[in-house]
């Protein structure tokens, strides 16, 4: 009876058990850190291009040249762009680019200040390395957000 009483309280095979139940979990906490480190790094990168945009979109040109604004594609294709390729992220993929100038910055101030509104969507959907985060059998959820950025600048005069 001894016998028997001792091999029902063996634990061979738990650590094996619980090892097979943790580690997926462990893999899933893994890939979240991995996905929202990626999310949190495309965000500083289209709020950084955003500030930038703003500055460049403020700051009129030459007085010899008409003293006026660059235009939007300017903007996007000398300031933005080169942010966006520096941190790996496809230019193409920007929706809603707008430049908005002579915005009053301060509307219940007495003197208007003038700035430079810039505004801007990037979208991002949970890849690592080209695997997406559900199974094929889900294919027709999409898991993504859109990254939504907005900078300003007082215009220079």
């Amino acid at each position: 009876m001894k016998r028997i009483l001792s091999w029902l309280w063996q634990d061979r095979g738990a650590q094996i058990a619980e090892f097979a139940a943790v580690v997926p979990m462990l893999v899933m906490l893994i890939f979240g850190i991995l996905w929202f480190g990626r999310a949190f790094n495309i965000y500083t990168t289209v709020n950084h291009a955003a500030r930038a945009a703003a500055e460049a979109g403020a700051v009129r040109s030459c007085a010899i040249c008409g003293n006026g604004f660059p235009t939007d594609a300017t903007i996007q294709n000398s300031v933005v762009n080169p942010i966006l390729a520096a941190s790996h992220l496809d230019p193409g993929q920007v929706q809603s680019f707008q430049v908005h100038h002579d915005v009053i910055m301060n509307p219940h101030s007495g003197s208007n200040v003038l700035g430079t509104v810039v505004s801007m969507k990037y979208p991002f959907n949970f890849k690592l390395n080209g695997m997406t985060c559900c199974p094929p059998v889900l294919t027709p959820v999409t898991l993504g957000v859109t990254i939504n950025a907005q900078a300003q600048a007082q215009e220079e005069n």
